[in-house]
Order: C-alpha cells, then sequence, then structure tokens
C-alpha cells in the first residue's frame, strides 16, 4: 500500500515499551518524527535507548501529563498501547477502576480539551478491551471530537506470520474520512482494498543489519520470505492445504533445515523425504500442540517457524532447554517444531512460567519419541500424576530436546527488524517480559499506513 500523507507525522509515542510503535512507523516509509515518548518501565526504557538514542524519552506516570505540555508539542499523531492488564482474560478486569487505567482516561480528558485536536489516534490492546467501559469512553471522547474511527480485532496468523497474537487496534481520524468505509462494528480483517501490502519483506534479514549489542551475538537465518497473493483481502482464503496431511515445504526451508542438520537427510530427493517426515512428525504429536489445522488463518501462503528460528550451535541452545522440574508441566505445553506455522502468544511469563505462555520447541526429530510421548501425555492427563513422575518417564521427556524460543526468536516472530538489539546487562528473562509486553510490529505498520493514507 503506498502511504501518502501531506506531511510529516510529529507523533507523541505513549507506554513506549520497547519501542515497538516506534519501529511499525520506521516499516511503513511514512515521514515522521517521534517528538516524545514515554514509559515508566526502566527496563523497557533501557532498551528504547538503546535502539532510539536521540529520541526524547522520559520516563514519568502520564496522570502528570499536563494540557500545556500536550499543546506545547504540537504532534498530529498520537499512538499508544496503554496498561492491558485491566482488561485480561487471567486477569481480575478491574477496568476502569483498575489504577492502571488512570492514565489512559486523563489522556482522553486532555484530548477533550485541546483546541488543535491531533490529527491521528492508534491505540493496540488485549482482546477484551472492545468489551471494556474503558473502550466506551475512548469511542465516546473520539466521536465528540470529531474523529472518525475504525476498530479491528487481528491477529499476525492472517498476514502469514506463524504466531497467535489477536489484539484490539483502534485507528482515528480528525476532520476527515479514511480511504475506505469505517464500520460502527468491530471488524476483524482489514478491508479488501487491491493496494493493501500483504508482502512481509519487512522481516527479512539483509546483509547490512546487525544486533547493536554487546551480548547479543545471534547469527539467525532469514526470517518472513514475501509472499505475493492475488487476493488482496488480508484474510486468506481457505484452502485444501488446511485439513490436507501434506506440509508445504518450500526449496528455501529444504536449504534451511539441512543447514541446521535438523534432519540429516542423505535422499536424492530431500525435499520429498523432508515433507513426509514433517508429516509424520506432525501426526506423532498431535495431540501435544493446538493444532494448526484448526487455524482457518493458516493457509499455503503461511511461512513455517523455521524461517523466523536462529541458527546456532547445540552449545548455545542447552541454556533454552527445558528442566527436569519444567517437564513436569509437559500435559499443559504448546509444542511445535520448525515446520509448523503457528505458535501460541507469548506472555511476559514466557521463559519461567509454562501454561499459557507462549509455545516450546521441539528440538528431536525423532518420531518414535514424539510418538511414545503423545501416548504418555494420554495417560498423564487421565491420571494427573506428574509429582510421582520418575526417571523413566522424564528420560521420555528429554527425548524431545524441549526448549524455549530464544529472545531474538520471539523478537523476529514480533516482526522486530534485524537491527533491533538489547543493550549489555539486560537477562533473558527481562527480555521475554518486555517482549511479551510489547506489539507486532508488522500488524500495526500495516495499520499505521491504512490510517494515513
Amino acid at each position: 500500500m503506498a502511504a501518502s500523507t501531506q506531511q510529516q507525522l510529529r507523533v507523541l509515542e505513549l507506554y513506549s515499551g520497547i519501542g515497538g510503535m516506534h519501529w511499525a512507523l520506521e516499516e511503513s516509509g511514512i515521514s515522521y518524527e517521534v517528538v516524545m515518548a514515554v514509559d515508566i518501565n526502566t527496563t523497557a526504557n533501557k532498551i528504547y535507548r538503546h535502539n532510539f538514542p536521540d529520541v526524547n524519552l522520559l520516563s514519568f506516570g502520564l496522570e502528570k501529563l499536563s494540557l500545556k505540555k500536550l499543546e506545547s508539542l504540537k504532534v498530529n499523531a498520537i499512538l499508544m498501547s496503554p496498561p492491558c492488564q485491566p482488561f485480561t482474560r487471567v486477569g481480575k478486569k478491574g477496568d476502569c477502576n483498575d489504577v492502571r487505567t488512570q492514565s489512559f482516561l486523563h489522556l482522553l480528558h486532555l484530548i477533550r480539551q485541546l483546541e488543535k485536536k491531533p490529527t491521528y489516534i492508534l491505540v493496540e490492546n488485549v482482546k477484551g478491551f472492545e468489551t471494556s467501559q474503558t473502550r466506551e469512553l475512548l469511542v465516546e471522547c473520539l466521536s465528540s471530537c470529531g474523529y472518525t474511527h475504525q476498530e479491528f480485532l487481528l491477529t499476525p496468523l492472517q498476514f502469514g506470520i506463524p504466531n497467535c497474537r489477536l489484539r484490539y487496534y483502534l485507528v482515528a481520524k480528525c476532520g476527515g474520512s479514511f480511504s475506505f468505509n469505517a464500520s460502527p462494528q468491530v471488524i476483524i480483517e482489514l478491508p479488501p482494498m487491491c493496494h493493501v501490502n500483504r508482502s512481509t519483506d519487512h522481516c527479512k534479514k539483509r546483509k547490512t543489519d546487525s544486533i547493536n549489542s554487546q551480548d547479543d551475538t545471534y547469527s539467525p537465518s532469514p526470517t518472513v520470505i514475501s509472499h505475493s497473493s492475488s487476493n488482496p483481502s488480508i484474510e486468506p482464503e481457505p484452502s485444501q492445504s488446511q485439513t490436507s496431511k501434506t506440509e508445504s515445504v518450500s526449496k528455501d526451508d529444504v536449504s534451511q533445515i539441512r543447514q541446521d542438520n535438523i534432519l540429516g537427510l542423505t535422499n536424492h530427493n530431500p525435499e520429498q523425504e523432508l515433507e513426509k517426515h514433517a508429516v509424520e512428525l506432525r501426526e506423532a504429536g498431535r495431540n501435544m500442540r493446538y493444532c494448526e489445522e484448526e487455524e482457518k488463518f493458516v493457509t499455503e501462503h503461511s511461512r513455517p517457524l523455521s524461517e523466523f528460528m536462529e541458527t546456532l550451535s547445540h552449545e548455545d541452545l542447552s541454556q533454552y532447554l527445558l528442566s527436569d522440574k519444567e517437564l513436569r508441566f509437559f500435559v499443559v505445553m504448546d509444542i511445535v517444531f520448525p515446520a509448523l506455522k503457528k505458535s501460541i502468544c507469548f506472555t511476559k511469563r514466557y521463559g519461567h512460567y509454562v501454561e499459557g505462555a507462549g509455545s516450546v520447541v521441539q528440538t528431536s526429530t525423532d518420531v518414535k519419541a514424539t510418538q511414545e510421548a503423545s501416548r504418555f501425555k494420554s495417560q498423564a492427563v487421565a491420571l494427573q500424576n506428574s509429582q510421582t513422575w520418575g526417571e523413566e518417564e522424564l528420560s521420555l521427556l528429554r527425548r524431545l530436546e524441549l526448549r524455549y524460543f530464544t529472545p531474538r526468536e520471539v523478537a523476529n516472530l514480533l516482526c522486530f527488524p534485524m537491527n533491533f538489539g538489547f543493550p549489555e546487562g539486560v537477562s533473558n528473562i527481562q527480555k521475554y517480559r518486555v517482549l511479551g509486553n510489547s506489539l507486532n510490529v508488522h500488524v500495526v505498520s500495516t495499520l499505521i499506513k491504512l490510517m494515513v493514507t
């Protein structure tokens, strides 16, 4: 989608975290300046400043932002991802009564008072926000201030990215209409416009990219490979491959997996053998994950996880292997392997909490071991006796060689570019936490372009 704005965006980035909105602006190709960014998280600010040292990044509670200060910034766009805890399904759902919502409500009050409103507003939050009282107050504020708005519920799976991260988004424009017909409903796909760009070239590794970090010397494989489609809609049409027992494997997949020595193929037709082995492995461990065949957005255009994963030595990856203590939570894990095209949402608990915090990777390609683990899971679910497992049971699970996705891999799945990095001294747990609180860069970039075009 060609981005065309009449003027440079002067952006106020609120709840800026590790800079997801900023990276989305960068990817969009739109002319912009982040006039000020604000967040109170010390670790997130350290990472933001490492990646964007020239931005005016401040740390204070937004309840302290004054009307005079906001007017002085002369911004024409506000991008924000307010705290999601008051709206999550696992939280107390305090909504507008939660203390963490007060800064956002204060901001709505300021927007009402502004003599010159920002032209554009973009809000990102968790699924659940769309039914909240806070959302009602947001929509009421925008309507009374002359904004046209559109709400979405979107997941990266719709963009060919193998990660399920369903999120609420709102784009708003003051004093004008969008290039599409806005709906009063929350819609679950982008408008079917022929110029909407479904390419994911943004995640491709570029030879000039590097990680600006002293403690992260990653050598990741290429992430998303771009693809084209004659269907202009962001929601792929269901295809036969969704229920087929055949994995679609490209020549790049074969080359990458052969390089990583994942399967150790010696057959003269490695592509065919790889495809066969992937199907066998998938069928063997079907009850150990949320099956991608049940997800309508996973099609032949979706990219496999392998394209987002690092090429690291076994020794480097060993630090991410699950401990025996963690293996006892085997029955509640979502276990994936590189040829699959779906993983579950990564949360801030990933890396130290297993259930519902994100998928784990099965490094082993032993089909027999996978079959045995699958049968064991069926028994363990019925018996609920994980605390009595001994060496025999744990030895069986160790054969799967389960590990966490690395922080860089999680960043890849969130579509952070290869030149995004962490400063020295940030632990893996801290990295997982801030990534879990972040957003998908490509989805937001697409919405920014849709909003301003």
